[in-house]
């Protein structure tokens, strides 16, 4: 009686493979990912945790189905379902390559798009290999993205987990995997579901490793450590240094507020004094004053771009359009003042309720209020999580801070801004959750 089981198994896998190889081959790779998250855990949380991430799958799978239900008319042998242009151009890109590289007939412009320089990444790499390998699989690369971020999600939990608890590392789990924005881009056939996985293993990695009581046992984690920092690297321009720096500022953090009073007043009038020196020399002067202006320069190009825009310069900036690399824009030091306090406000409030410009905008600001709540809570989450785990808390927060700089100061569309700010919010969201209930226990002593 086993025996028909078996067979029913076999010819279900079979044709499974033989319509999506590369979904045949996430499957076991899901399994894996449900068994290591559960690993140690006790067993009602072990259930709880893998009905929250089949339920989150499920959603998914069912999302990238009705993708290709809706979008089936419109299919041939040049266009599938896409959600936006980077999208197409990713896929379009990677089959072009596919085309140059088994001998088809292929145009100049194939191979002008093939091996353009504009848009090169690792994820293009990632996702030519996966055309050669397994044939045109774009609605597969969602299922392939959607596995990425679900392992990414285990190990930031499993790391809260054992330094804050299981209610946080619930809740955390739980608005990572259900955001609408998280879960638009985790299936997408973008490079966002790989650059956070990379981030999280660089991120995990120097945790783990520097919680390793024997060289041995720092292996793995450094490993995994550099091999999320060199993925980084190949994702995005500037990726390998905002990480690294992000890693330096969750040391950094750690070792000023583990400090005894008097090194911290110490390290407080040292930062003045070097600060009052670098404002005032030249040379500092030099390099500091054009970095500003270049981002500046990087934000109005975005503002004069298509969609809905928003502004953090004075006026007079806006006056005569130009691209970034044409611009003369140069600051005075007030006005680069105005610009970085414009730009830490907006990073937090943009797009505010009341200049929502669209109904696709509109739609976002269940999740905007949403996010203001993250905000809120964050602060609270710093000062409990400290108290639990200052490791944990110091490296999620010094982790996002140069990534949140660089995208605040660079932004200017309000599109852009949504989407980027995404790549942060995997991190914020445990310390606010750790926020929440640790205001939640404090209410709920009050009020007993």
């Amino acid at each position: 009686m086993r025996a028909i089981p078996a067979v029913l198994l076999g010819v279900a896998a079979g044709a499974l493979y033989t319509v999506s190889p590369l979904t045949a081959w996430c499957v076991p790779f899901v399994i894996l990912v449900l068994m290591f998250a559960g690993r140690g855990l006790p067993q009602s949380e072990r259930r709880w945790l893998n009905a929250l991430l089949v339920i989150a799958l499920a959603a998914r799978l069912l999302a990238i189905g009705s993708i290709f239900i809706v979008n089936t008319p419109l299919h041939d042998d040049e266009s599938v379902a896409m959600l936006n242009g980077d999208e197409a151009y990713g896929m379009s890109r990677a089959l072009r390559a596919r085309d140059v590289l088994t001998g088809a007939p292929v145009t100049r412009y194939d191979y002008f798009v093939t091996y353009d320089e504009y848009g090169r990444n690792s994820y293009i790499t990632v996702l030519t290999a996966m055309q050669m390998l397994f044939g045109p699989t774009p609605y597969s690369m969602r299922f392939f993205n959607t596995l990425l971020f679900m392992t990414a999600g285990v190990l930031l939990f499993r790391t809260v987990r054992f330094a804050f608890g299981p209610l946080p590392a619930f809740g955390g789990l739980a608005a990572m995997m259900f955001l609408p924005t998280l879960f638009y881009w985790s299936i997408s056939l973008l490079k966002e579901p790989l650059y956070l996985l990379a981030g999280t293993l660089a991120l995990t990695g120097a945790m783990a490793s520097a919680r390793a009581s024997t060289l041995r046992a720092r292996i793995l984690p450094l490993t995994a450590m550099v091999g999320g920092l060199a993925l980084i690297n190949g994702l995005r321009a500037g990726g390998f240094a905002l990480a690294a720096l992000g890693l330096g500022c969750g040391i950094a953090i750690l070792a000023f507020f583990s400090s005894p009073l008097r090194v911290k007043l110490t390290a407080v009038a040292a930062a003045v004094v070097i600060t009052f020196a670098v404002s005032s020399a030249p040379a500092a002067q030099q390099r500091i004053g054009p970095a500003l202006d270049l981002a500046a320069k990087t934000h109005a190009g975005h503002v004069f771009t298509v969609g809905h825009s928003y502004k953090l310069l004075d006026p007079g900036f806006y006056v005569n359009p130009v691209t970034a690399s044409d611009s003369p824009l140069t600051l005075t030091a007030p006005e680069a003042m105005r610009y970085v306090i414009r730009a830490a406000l907006s990073f937090v409030v943009v797009p505010l309720p009341w200049d929502l410009a669209s109904t696709r905008e509109l739609s976002y600001l269940p999740e905007q209020l949403l996010w203001y709540a993250i905000v809120v809570l964050f602060p609270i989450g710093l000062v409990a999580g400290w108290n639990r785990d200052p490791l944990v808390t110091a490296l999620l927060a010094g982790f996002v801070m140069p990534t949140a700089a660089a995208l605040a100061l660079t932004n200017g569309n309000v599109g852009t801004l949504l989407r980027l700010r995404g790549t942060i919010i995997p991190y914020v969201v445990w310390i606010s959750a750790v926020g929440f209930f640790a205001a939640l226990r404090r209410h709920t002593r009050t009020t007993a």
